[in-house]
């Protein structure tokens, strides 16, 4: 997983939306159009991955639980 190509697509992502993680979790619409981005960003077509990989750079600190 490119870790810098998600966290630039999240970037651009919760600016576009001013969301926080949590929302566009829980937010089917925002979640889908989040994915698509990160696998067009990456190349993962794997949601799971995608996702799991997002919450290791927020443990990480590398990302906000909230918009940018």
């Amino acid at each position: 997983m490119d870790e810098n190509a998600l966290r630039d697509t999240w970037f651009m992502f919760c600016g576009e939306h001013d969301c926080s993680i949590d929302r566009m979790l829980c937010c089917p619409e925002l979640r889908n159009e989040f994915i698509d981005a990160a696998n067009l960003a990456t190349g993962c077509t794997d949601e799971e991955q995608i996702l799991w990989s997002l919450m290791a750079l927020r443990k990480k600190k590398l990302l906000s639980a909230t918009s940018a």
